[in-house]
């Protein structure tokens, strides 16, 4: 209860103006607000905010994961994915060149949406490098349903993958 009324105090002055010395009574409404934000995923959220390349390559993970039954993937798949896409079924998304790929890639990485699987020992080239996609289903379904102004042939493209 104490983190509900910690995030009622990080509201808007506006939403806290309501409760006052004279109206010392928290609504339920509040606390419905309060719980929503203390509920939100942090990792959907950060989807929401991403390019449409960037969520292309989330979703060319999300087959991949299904392909390999959750193993661990590498850029150079990612990629592959990208491109079979981009051939067979894109009409909005450009053919970016692969340096401009890779720094999306590593985007998703920096904001630990994809993590690298340790433990090789030797170093290896980042388009090698195994990584691990850290969203759920329920995750890229949210955020795929919210970001706004999906292309329909990416949506398509994702409910494929999410089938």
């Amino acid at each position: 209860m104490v983190g509900l009324f910690q995030k009622l105090q990080q509201r808007s002055n506006a939403d806290l103006s309501r409760v006052t010395v004279s109206n010392p009574t928290v609504r339920s409404a509040d606390l419905l607000e309060a719980s929503r934000l203390c509920t939100a995923d942090a990792k959907a959220n950060i989807l929401h905010g991403l390019s449409i390349l960037e969520l292309c390559l989330i979703i060319a993970m999300k087959h991949l994961n299904d392909i390999y039954d959750g193993e661990p993937f590498n850029f150079q798949m990612v990629h592959n994915e990208f491109k079979k896409f981009i051939q067979r079924k894109s009409h909005s998304v450009h053919n970016f060149e692969k340096p401009v790929v890779i720094k999306a890639f590593e985007h998703l990485q920096q904001l630990e949406l994809i993590r690298p699987m340790d433990g090789s020992g030797t170093k290896t080239q980042k388009e090698y490098q195994l990584v691990k996609l850290m969203l759920d289903h329920t995750q890229m379904m949210e955020a795929l349903h919210k970001y706004p102004q999906c292309p329909t042939d990416v949506k398509q493209w994702a409910m494929s993958a999410f089938g």
